[in-house]
């Protein structure tokens, strides 16, 4: 695909510069302009029959040199289309090809069409047509024309015809026969597919036309679907005791993908002549004793015992400090600390205890609520508050605020983001302290640390007072940074030296707060459909920023004075409106990763029927608003070296998208004993031999390309 925008994109530029660029000698000109492709569209008679076909022929005249393509491309290019403006009732039918001839360029090949080639195709005509009518019927052409460049290419053609009762008059009766002889013969052989190897071998009965097959040339076989065999490489024809076999090389897309193998099998018969066969094969998974059964999966639940759990989490929570959605808040408490004397000790414990306070009442709030669902049935886990758009808005604006703040912006008392921003990242103040910690909860819950999985996937099936003791110590772990720097005198004597350097480590700060708003504002997009919600969102940000500055600008006669406050204040309750108003949520598809990367939608029965074949499978459970998902797919599995090791070994990249909730991942996530995002797991080949797959593997929440590779290729 990458290689067809390619083309499209080039032949764009051509065509806008096409009159000064150089032609080729057998280059058509019509009216002094280059015609790469001379198209013309010719209708099979010359009136309509109510109820019948018409069909109509598509001839193509190709300048030396050049091509078009068929309805597989190959490697780069685009089909030809016929977009069609059509009477009520009338019906369009698809294009009937010749079989393509092979357009090799550099190491790609491309299937299409030199020369003078002509397609067919037809509409069908509905029984009650007046006679007295004279129906408009228009065909909008569209092509790809290459040759050391690509160039589209687009003709409309009209058609008024009448209609009759009687038989219609042909308008060329030979072009008809000729284009219908050089269609693909339709042969009933019965065919079956076999996956090894890296291979795909298809084998047909031919009955009597083996011996005519036998003594023929050039074969090659045609898919009609892209991604299921290597284009540019060799193919084996093989015949014997009434079958043909055809051996191609595997590419990356999953069989699973399509129900029928359709193709064209080409080849020169005894006197020389291009003929070709319509071939189709059912794709059929045939089950295994081994084939984990539909909807269960094995759990991955191992013997963890409390005291270990409560270990787990308070070390997941340590690391959570690390992530680039806590940092920052950390830092600002830091900042604090810095100016305090050894007198103030008394204070610095207490602002200790109040961050602690917050992280483990909002860790509390959260937990409990996530708990109580389960309970309650359902099928939720953690980060599920990230799932809503609104939240996801609101944090953004929380953010944004703090970032205006914390650059400078302003320092207003009163106005309404001013006093989020004081209580949150002032240096003083208890009150603030306690909202900083409860913001520190907030922007970690999209990021998940080493160690963190395990505990809360145990912590999930125990009862809900030791579900939440584990759940407070990782929240304790998230504080002990914080609270070792406000107990232990001695850390907080090894900060910097107060100075000017701190308001510029401060200024410094914001910017991780909009780069953390910039990251939200996308995983909004990626949760709402179509452009609608993000300039939901933008119009937010811009309604806080616009209540910020009149506030800035108040001035002191007290009835103006009034009537900027309530501008003021209005914005901001128009920005929460924004936040609050009903969003329709996109579903979920393949698109969590990106176009060029072959990937297939997670669902449980498209994950049984891969594992009911040979090849190994490799589940991507992601979400958009995963800090720790994003990076991990950036550094380790969107890598060209990841994505040719998943070539070569012909494994299927399933990507679950928990962006918006999805019962049926959640379930997924709970059958391995975890509770949130991400989670890898790895299920090997089949065996050749016992024709058994190994259990399947857990990989670790923080990827590299060379991990990934040696699980792939089984490293111990």
């Amino acid at each position: 695909m990458f290689f067809r925008n390619l083309s499209l994109a080039l032949g764009t530029l051509v065509l806008a510069i096409s009159p000064i660029a150089p032609l080729h000698a057998e280059t058509v000109l019509k009216d002094g302009i280059p015609r790469y492709v001379e198209a013309e569209m010719i209708p099979e008679f010359d009136h309509i029959t109510a109820g019948q076909p018409l069909s109509f022929a598509l001839t193509q005249k190709h300048a030396d040199g050049w091509h078009t393509y068929w309805k597989n491309p190959g490697d780069s290019g685009e089909t030809t289309t016929i977009e069609w403006t059509l009477p009520k009732g009338f019906k369009a039918n698809d294009i009937l090809y010749p079989a393509p001839e092979k357009q090799a360029t550099g190491p790609l090949m491309n299937f299409g069409f030199s020369g003078e080639t002509v397609l067919l195709t037809s509409i069908d005509i509905p029984q009650n047509l007046d006679e007295t009518e004279n129906v408009p019927i228009t065909a909008k052409v569209s092509w790809l024309a290459c040759h050391d460049i690509c160039v589209p290419g687009v003709k409309e053609f009209s058609f008024h015809l009448p209609v009759t009762i009687h038989e219609a008059t042909a308008t060329n009766p030979s072009l008809f026969a000729t284009v219908r002889a050089s269609l693909p013969e339709q042969k009933p052989w019965q065919g079956m597919i076999e996956e090894k190897d890296q291979n795909i071998t298809l084998v047909f009965d031919t009955d009597g036309d083996a011996e005519k097959l036998t003594n023929a040339s050039d074969y090659f076989f045609y898919p009609e679907e892209w991604g299921i065999i290597k284009n540019a490489e060799p193919q084996i024809v093989n015949f014997g005791d009434k079958k043909l076999s055809i051996t191609v090389a595997r590419d990356t897309r999953p069989l699973t993908e399509i129900e029928t193998l359709n193709g064209v099998l080409a080849y020169k018969n005894a006197d020389g002549k291009r003929k070709s066969v319509a071939l189709s094969v059912p794709v059929v998974s045939t089950p295994h004793p081994n084939t984990l059964p539909q909807g269960e999966m094995q759990s991955s639940i191992n013997s963890t015992s409390f005291p270990q759990a409560i270990f787990l989490a308070l070390l997941g929570g340590l690391i959570l400090n690390l992530m680039p959605c806590v940092f920052p808040v950390l830092s600002m408490k830091a900042l604090s600390l810095i100016k305090m004397s050894d007198r103030e000790q008394k204070h610095a414990n207490l602002h200790g205890l109040f961050y602690t306070f917050g992280i483990l009442v909002c860790f509390g709030a959260i937990a409990g609520t996530l708990i109580f669902l389960q309970q309650a049935g359902e099928q939720i886990g953690w980060g599920f508050q990230l799932q809503n758009p609104t939240v996801i808005l609101l944090l953004a604006y929380l953010l944004f605020a703090m970032g205006l703040n914390l650059s400078g912006y302003f320092e207003m008392k009163g106005h309404f983001f001013s006093n989020i921003g004081h209580k949150l990242a002032a240096h003083h103040g208890y009150k603030g302290t306690f909202f900083t910690g409860m913001l520190a909860t907030i922007v970690a819950t999209p990021c998940t640390a080493p160690f963190m999985a395990t505990a809360m996937g145990y912590a999930l099936t125990q009862p809900p007072v030791i579900a939440l003791s584990i759940f407070m110590a990782l929240g304790f772990g998230l504080a002990l940074p914080y609270l070792a720097l406000c107990f232990i005198t001695s850390l907080r004597k090894s900060l910097p030296k107060p100075g000017a350097w701190m308001e510029t480590f401060r200024q410094f700060l914001s910017f991780p707060m909009f780069a953390s708003v910039a990251w939200l504002i996308w995983v909004y997009t990626q949760q709402v459909s179509g452009a609608y919600g993000t300039l939901l969102g933008l119009s937010g940000l811009l309604l806080i920023v616009f209540s910020i500055w009149i506030s800035k600008h108040e001035p002191r006669r007290k009835p103006f004075k009034t009537v900027i406050h309530a501008f003021s204040i209005g914005a901001v309750i128009l920005a929460l409106s924004i936040a609050g108003l009903s969003h329709h949520q996109k579903k979920t598809d393949a698109e969590s990763s990106p176009k060029d990367i072959p990937s297939i939608a997670f669902s449980q029965s498209a994950l049984d029927e891969l594992i009911k074949g040979n090849n190994p499978i490799f589940v991507d459970m992601t979400a958009s608003w995963c800090i720790t998902c994003q990076v991990n797919e950036r550094i380790a599995i969107y890598t060209d070296a990841t994505q040719e090791l998943f070539k070569d070994k012909n494994v299927a990249y399933v990507v679950g998208d928990w962006t918006n909730q999805n019962p049926e991942i959640t379930k997924y996530l709970a059958s391995y004993g975890r509770n949130g995002v991400p989670l890898y797991v790895y299920y090997g080949a089949r065996d050749p031999q016992s024709g058994e797959r190994p259990e399947p593997k857990i990989l670790p929440q923080l990827l590299t390309s060379g991990l990934i590779a040696d699980v792939v290729n089984g490293v111990e």
